[in-house]
């Protein structure tokens, strides 16, 4: 089959001009300047399938690490002392600093309703008060959470790892096995901040309390059986002394954080007295 030059129509083999256009064929053997110059047309070609975009690698990684994370939860929540000790290395850092601000949050949160309810009381004893006035101690809260599980993952891991002799056990590891055992705070942590927001003179205040005393009993405990010696493992000191000193030294430190803490917010108070 040939096509004819100019058009690029199909022409028969024995045509000497093309029926569509008129154009005069070439000769056999000779080739016309028309014919030089113009192609006969090819039938298109289908164009190559694009490439499709390649996921950022951080995204997928982030991604993946985040499921890793909830699983490791979901397994702690449904059988907290099965501890995965293939686990990701900073699962229990993570979960710690997540119910510390959870935590500062919701502290924040009863403050600033109990301000808002403060100002509407003297304004109805016909006091003078500063409309908007709102104070934000979620930094303070975050900095005394941080603190306070310092002190119970610090002192813990030492009597674990110095009196009982768990040197095998790295300090993230040991992290990741208190989380695993206290898993059930993260809930309660949860649960709090979302009562926060319900939180007033006369409602919600004994709950409230009720889970910050929980939480606070529950990360002693796990302390407390984190700090037992390991399978095969003999101790400096007999266990139950181990976690008797265990407690009193945590208590001993919570008690001066708590004295701090105090005279920090009753100063911080006074200062906000003073405006109305």
């Amino acid at each position: 089959m040939k096509y004819c030059p100019n058009c690029g129509a199909e022409i028969a083999p024995d045509d000497k001009f093309c029926t569509k256009c008129g154009f005069v064929l070439p000769v056999e053997g000779q080739t016309s300047g028309a014919a030089k110059q113009v192609r006969p047309a090819q039938p298109s070609q289908p164009q190559a399938a694009s490439t499709p975009a390649q996921p950022n690698q951080t995204v997928t990684a982030v991604q993946g690490y985040a499921t890793n994370y909830f699983q490791w939860l979901w397994d702690a929540l449904k059988k907290p002392f099965n501890n995965d000790e293939s686990a990701g290395q900073y699962f229990g850092l993570i979960n710690f600093a997540i119910i510390i601000l959870l935590n500062a949050f919701s502290f924040n949160t009863v403050i600033q309703r109990f301000e808002q309810m403060g100002s509407s009381m003297l304004g109805a004893f016909g006091a003078s008060t500063q409309s908007g006035v709102k104070s934000s101690f979620w930094m303070q809260f975050i900095f005394v959470g941080l603190v306070i599980y310092a002190i119970f993952v610090g002192v813990s891991y030492c009597f674990s790892h110095y009196a009982t002799h768990n040197l095998d056990q790295t300090f993230l590891g040991y992290t990741n096995r208190l989380a695993h055992y206290t898993s059930s705070i993260l809930v309660l942590a949860v649960v709090q901040f979302l009562d926060s927001f319900a939180v007033n003179s006369t409602n919600g205040v004994g709950f409230y309390t009720i889970l910050v005393v929980l939480q606070l009993f529950i990360l002693l405990s796990g302390c407390l059986l984190s700090v037992a010696p390991q399978q095969g493992v003999t101790g400096s000191l007999d266990s139950a002394y181990t976690a008797i000193l265990t407690t009193v030294v945590i208590n001993v430190l919570l008690f001066i954080v708590a004295d701090i803490a105090a005279q920090s917010a009753l100063s911080s108070l006074m200062s906000l007295l003073k405006q109305f």
